[in-house]
């Protein structure tokens, strides 16, 4: 096993990733043991091992979310149809007129209370579809410390 100087970021921590390199590996292959990330790869490319973590970070995001949005729509009383897990090119997630939520991959870097803000956020969307006050006052009834997770992802609050 090589280890490689690359880290990534998983829940909020950052691990080393190691690469066996497989020359008779027909599929890539990627584990986390709780330390690390283990990659099985024919030859470590940057593209090859973006590709593995992207996947690793939506089945893991896709498990999370499953719970903490049971958890979240028990507590807030609220009901949305479904979630995806998409790219979007300047948001961490999204709610439509259908109720159906979205959910950039990459949440699965950060802290569980930051993907717990977002889901928040998002829920409060199927009461609320703007920004509004109430809106806001919504999101900080179930997420108080909104304000501080807000700058770790790179948004602004657009009202008070």
């Amino acid at each position: 096993m090589k280890e490689t100087e690359k880290k990534c970021y998983y829940l909020g921590q950052l691990y080393p990733i190691h690469i066996r390199i497989e020359d008779d590996i027909s599929s890539k292959k990627i584990e986390f043991d709780g330390e690390r990330f283990i990659l099985e790869i024919a030859m470590p490319q940057d593209d090859a091992i973006e590709q593995l973590l992207k996947q690793f970070y939506t089945r893991s995001l896709t498990k999370l979310l499953n719970k903490r949005l049971k958890f979240y729509q028990s507590l807030m009383k609220v009901k949305y149809k479904g979630f995806s897990i998409e790219t979007h090119p300047q948001r961490w997630g999204s709610c439509n007129n259908a109720k159906h939520l979205t959910f950039h991959w990459q949440l699965a870097m950060f802290q569980p209370e930051v993907i717990d803000y977002v889901i928040v956020h998002e829920l409060c969307h199927t009461v609320h579809l703007n920004h509004d006050r109430s809106f806001w006052r919504l999101v900080g009834k179930y997420c108080p410390n909104y304000k501080q997770i807000m700058p770790i992802l790179g948004t602004e609050k657009t009202r008070t």
